[in-house]
């Protein structure tokens, strides 16, 4: 005889059962084995906000043994174009209680582990950044990794795929 009861817990069984079987699908979606050497610069194509915070050598103080640094911040709007290997950039820093903008061109790399470089010249150059491709491509966590000749004591932020 079958009761009210017993069609409850096959329902609930049914339903656990499909839960398991969606979460075990999308297991390889989120899984990082399963993203592996699958990067290139093509990851990492159209717009994207910056916001990082940074330190800077005070003027005068490079190569002391005892630099001054100033603390500073970064917002913009990064354009990433694969096709050229190439990123179009309109930054703005506040860095000592003045306001700085820029835009900036330069080129990109990505490598099949999702690691790439964006370097760039000009009045500030040479400058480069190292990132990592993170959330599936929604967001680019990076690091200043320029010369040591340069007025960047350090930069970190989060690009953020629009």
């Amino acid at each position: 005889m079958i009761t009210k009861h017993y069609c409850k817990s096959i329902v609930r069984a049914a339903l656990l059962l499909a839960l398991i079987m969606c979460i075990t699908g999308l297991a390889p979606a989120f899984s990082t084995s399963a993203r592996a050497g699958t990067y290139s610069v093509f990851s990492v194509q159209g717009n994207y906000v910056d916001l990082g915070e940074r330190w800077d050598l005070s003027s005068g103080s490079v190569n002391t043994s005892s630099p001054n640094f100033l603390p500073g911040s970064v917002v913009g709007l990064i354009t990433f174009t694969p096709a050229t290997g190439t990123f179009h950039a309109n930054e703005i820093a506040r860095l000592a209680g003045k306001n700085h903008s820029a835009v900036i061109d330069g080129t990109y790399t990505v490598d099949a582990t999702g690691h790439g470089t964006m370097t760039w010249g000009g009045a500030v150059g040479p400058k480069q950044r190292d990132f990592y491709i993170v959330n599936g491509g929604a967001e680019l966590k990076y690091i200043n990794t320029d010369p040591p000749s340069t007025f960047t004591a350090s930069v970190i932020g989060t690009m953020t795929k629009q």
